[in-house]
């Protein structure tokens, strides 16, 4: 296998990079989502891995300053890194993440940060736990449920979420967010123009 690893160049090297990750949702994200993170991540921040012509992976990364005790730090924001499945197991993350811990040296960045969802998978690049909680402060307009949609399944989320606030400080937060990804999976957290329940 010939394995390159470069920045994207183009929109369409782009979507087919965060397709790496996306596929594993469900369907390629549509021009307007694709669009919209084509924005906040810029082109040179997307990684892609070819072998031959094709890509079969990509990771990318914000570029934001990050709040540190007594000021705040350049920081590479990792996200959207995903393989292939017809390449999992063959070096194409290790190939990924090297060139992505590379450049962020280059450009100068201290900090890399990811929020994972295997966790596990990230410590072989250097990567550990910072915090066990974390909390997000939403304007209320941005968090009320959709008015349409109810559903039982939505009851049973909305449930594991107060469950979630009686646990002990520090797995609660972790535990409603959680919930909240949840529900928002499902299309039942509405933005500015949800009808508050």
């Amino acid at each position: 296998m010939s394995l390159e690893v470069r920045p994207t160049r183009d929109l369409d090297e782009f979507a087919r990079a965060v397709y790496g990750i996306a596929q594993y949702f469900g369907a390629p994200p549509d021009e307007e989502r694709l669009g919209r993170l084509a924005k906040a991540l810029e082109l040179e921040r997307m990684h892609a891995a070819f072998e031959d012509d094709e890509i079969v992976g990509g990771a990318g990364a914000f570029t934001y300053d990050f709040s540190v005790p007594g000021g705040t730090l350049p920081c590479a924001g990792v996200t959207v890194v995903g393989v292939y499945p017809t390449h999992r197991r063959r070096g194409v993350l290790r190939a990924m993440m090297e060139t992505q811990l590379r450049d962020v040296h280059e450009r100068g960045e201290p900090i890399a940060a990811l929020w994972a969802s295997e966790e596990t998978i990230y410590g072989r690049f250097g990567y550990g736990i910072a915090a066990w909680s974390g909390g997000v402060k939403i304007k209320r307009e941005w968090s009320a449920f959709r008015a349409a949609g109810r559903t039982d399944r939505q009851d049973a989320l909305r449930d594991a979420d107060r469950g979630a606030r009686a646990l002990p400080a520090g797995v609660g937060c972790a535990s409603r967010a959680t919930s909240r990804r949840a529900l928002a999976h499902e299309g039942l957290v509405g933005g500015p123009n949800a009808a508050a329940s």
